[in-house]
């Protein structure tokens, strides 16, 4: 069998299959902005609002984790 068989039948390459990622991430991105049905002010206000409430939500989960630490020890 020839190398050039090999390849037909074995499916995609690493690099084939990244190249792939990359340019469908590309062109889902450009659809997406194209196609969004908020401005871009109104996106990026949204983008802003998302982000404090990440924000807080990883402080709440860092003061429970804390917390629960706290209990687990012994007490002096």
């Amino acid at each position: 069998m020839s190398q050039s068989e090999k390849k037909c039948c074995s499916g995609l390459s690493g690099k084939e299959l990244m190249i792939g990622s990359i340019i469908g991430g590309i062109v889902g991105g450009v659809t997406a902005l194209l196609l969004a049905p908020k401005s871009g002010e109104e996106t990026r206000r949204d983008l802003h609002v998302k982000d404090l409430v990440s924000n807080g939500v990883d402080k709440v989960k860092q003061a429970a984790s804390t917390l629960v630490k706290k209990d687990e020890e012994p007490y002096s």
